[in-house]
This record gives C-alpha cells, structure tokens and sequence, in this order.
C-alpha cells in the first residue's frame, strides 16, 4: 500500500481526493502539510491524518504525494518532492506564470498533472469514438465549464495567479488536446468581474486556434449561484468533417427531488477522480511514466496564461514560439 501525503490542503480537491483514497486498493492517505497550522490541524482531524511540519518532513513520511495548496506554491512543493526522490500528482494550473511552469517543467520530477476530465466515462467514451476515424478531421469545438465560486484562496491573485481564466480553461484545454491530438496557435479572451470575487475575473470568453486550423471556444465562468447542485458542467460539442459529437462529462448522475422541492444531483458510477487516482498509483507501482505528463500541464496552462494576457491587452496572443515554457 503505498503511503501518500498532501502538500497544501487549501483546494477543493484535497478533501475529494483524501474520501477517494479511502476507497483505494493501491494507497492510503496518511500525512499533511499546510503553512496554515490551522488549516492542516482541521483537515487531519477530519480525514485521521498525521500532520508534518515542513513540506520536507512530509516528503520523508511518504511514498508519493499530492500537490492540493495554492498555487503560488507549486514549485516549491514540487522542489521538495524531488528532493526526496518522491512521485507526485500536481494540481492545475501548472504554475501561476510561464516561469513557475518553466521551473516544473525543467525539475526532473516524477509528475504528473490532476486533469480528471480526461477520466470521464463519456469522455473516454469520446476518445473511442474519435480514434477510429470515422468522423474525420477535428474542425471546432464550443465548450463550456461553469460552477459557482469555491471561496477560500480563489479569489485571491496573488495565491491562484489569476481567476475563472486560470482555473477553468485548462480542464477544456487539456481534453480537447488529449481527444484530438490538436496543438494550439493563437488565444484571444475577454473577461470580467461581474459578481465582484475578490480581485479576480470570475466569468469570461476563450476562443483559440490550432496549428491544424481548426478552433474552439471555451466559456470559464464561475456563474453558478452558491450552493447551486449540478453547477460544474464541463460540456463540448466538437465538430468534425463527417459529423458531430456532443460531450457531456458529468451526465452520469440521477436527480433527487425532496418534500420541499428542492433537487439534488446523485452521481453515480466510478468517479473520475477515482479513475485518475488509481491511474496515478498504477503508474507509480509499475514504475511506469508518469500518466498524464508535465508537458500535457504546459499545453494547457499555456492557454490559460495567453487568455490572460489576451483579456488584459485586448489582443490576440501567438503561442507557438512559448513551446518550451519560456516567455
């Protein structure tokens, strides 16, 4: 059973991972570090975790570990897992600027990026589909990934790098490469701040080009009212020389209507997130590559800095010549 620590624990996606992993026949969560004390003492005591004083010492505890802090922080997480010759499974972006992701990309590590979307069953389902070529080349693609404001260190800049734009965009970013094979050309973006998060965009328009002159539109927006069930919709309708092909990634769920009318969605079925943790151990178990390599992180992440340069500037941005994540 491998032994697995959490570096940061501010995300969302800390607390999913860690309720997965209880499930896990390859490892088990057992340690976590946080710079806020506090923060790490009530995560620990929610998940029956130990608590490491540096992100070193947790290192040292661990067979593998799960980057799920602030993203200002990613390189020096990723610095001390390699220090320790530790695994990792990284969080998106891959860095809040093109340094940052410079200096992942150039660690040596063993890492590979938390894209879960590409786990989705009607995703994969997709791939499937796309790869026995009956639909012919990829043309466009307008997709959508919405949800209501996670709150905490998310509308906070200077810790995330950014707002929906950051966010949002690598998840459709990162499939639509991963389902078509498509290398992007140019991003144009606006954005703004409608309900008023912090200091950042919290909705905004993403539309890029391919080296293969197809393009897509990727709509980022934290639109969703709090509390609103079913608010993630990462949605795409992707067209092809010979047809269509509509992705809904979270479709697999039931609806759950109360005395009081109120309706909760009920998924179902293998979440992706499990899917992408078990991928993730196999690899490490195996001694295989890491799944879903760095180099897929940059990809999409390198459209969401270009979306934010592109939304500040008015202008449309060529990311061709950034290929090895210099600027």
């Amino acid at each position: 059973m491998i032994k697995i620590g959490f570096l940061g624990c501010a995300h969302v996606h800390a607390a999913t991972y860690c309720e997965e992993l209880r499930l896990s026949q390859q490892g088990r969560s057992v340690v976590v570090f946080d710079p806020d004390r506090a923060r790490a003492d009530a995560f620990a005591a929610d998940h029956d975790l130990a608590v490491a004083p540096t992100p070193a010492d947790l290192c040292a505890m661990v067979s593998a570990a799960i980057i799920t802090g602030e993203d200002v922080a990613y390189p020096a997480y990723v610095t001390a897992a390699i220090t320790a010759g530790v695994p990792v499974l990284c969080g998106k972006a891959l860095g809040t600027s093109a340094e940052a992701a410079k200096a992942i990309l150039s660690s040596g590590a063993w890492l590979s990026m938390a894209f879960p979307v590409r786990y989705a069953q009607p995703v994969r389902q997709a791939k499937a589909v796309i790869e026995n070529g009956s639909l012919g080349a990829f043309v466009a693609m307008s997709g959508t990934n919405h949800a209501a404001v996670h709150g905490g260190f998310f509308g906070t800049r200077s810790e995330l790098g950014g707002g929906a734009l950051i966010d949002h965009v690598v998840h459709l970013a990162d499939a639509l490469r991963w389902l078509t094979g498509c290398e992007y050309r140019t991003v144009y973006a606006e954005a703004g701040r409608f309900s008023r998060v912090g200091h950042v965009e919290d909705a905004g328009q993403v539309v890029v080009t391919t080296t293969g002159g197809a393009w897509a539109s990727i709509c980022p927006s934290w639109s969703r009212p709090a509390g609103m069930h079913g608010a993630n919709d990462p949605v795409m309708t992707l067209w092809f020389e010979n047809g269509r092909l509509s992705i809904d990634a979270f479709a697999r769920y039931g609806s759950l209507v109360d005395e009081d009318g109120a309706v909760t969605h009920v998924r179902y079925g293998r979440s992706m997130d499990a899917e992408l943790l078990d991928d993730w151990l196999t690899a490490i178990r195996l001694g295989s590559a890491p799944p879903v390599p760095m180099d897929d992180g940059w990809k999409a992440t390198q459209v969401a800095l270009a979306a934010q340069t592109s939304a500040r500037y008015g202008t449309v941005v060529d990311i061709t010549d950034q290929e090895d994540g210099s600027e």
